[in-house]
């Protein structure tokens, strides 16, 4: 076998077995740069899941936890569609938006039951989430005080 002398000082190594070596490395970072962008893109898809996270915010507010499969929101209402969606600021200043379920209970303060309609923006809820499917909905609110009387 005849070696030759290579630019990287491989001084007595056949030329066969540098080319394997550079392959080698090739393959190794092709690997990494896969592995690398797989995170990336789990991380990315791990971020744009808002509703069901564990968020904390001030003493002034509750924060929005998570027990099992049902979690609860606390916060003011700044905008409310009646069947449709109610956007609640937590007190952090960041509204967060919640799809409302088919099948929602609205509570007033006194724990009776209260038509849709009466929850008001600027009022103090607390939202009980369920999981439907792959989503997050609204299945219970409980308005906790509002300026309007009932």
């Amino acid at each position: 076998m005849v070696g030759t002398i290579g630019k990287s000082g491989d001084y007595w190594r056949p030329q066969a077995k540098r080319n394997k070596l550079k392959g080698e490395n090739i393959m190794k970072q092709l690997l990494a740069l896969i592995c690398g962008t797989i995170l990336i893109v789990a991380y990315a898809q791990a971020q744009t899941d808002t509703t069901s996270s564990t968020t904390a915010s001030s003493p002034a507010t509750t924060s929005m936890t998570s027990t099992g499969s049902t979690t609860s929101s606390s916060g003011t209402v700044t905008d409310y569609t009646p069947g449709a969606a109610i956007t609640v600021d937590p007190g952090t200043g960041k509204p967060v938006r919640f799809v409302i379920g088919q099948k929602v209970q609205v509570l007033g303060p006194d724990g009776k039951v209260i038509t849709n309609k009466d929850v008001k923006k600027n009022a103090r809820v607390h939202l009980r989430l369920a999981q439907e499917g792959d989503r997050t909905v609204v299945e219970q609110i409980n308005v906790e005080s509002s300026s309007s009387n009932y």
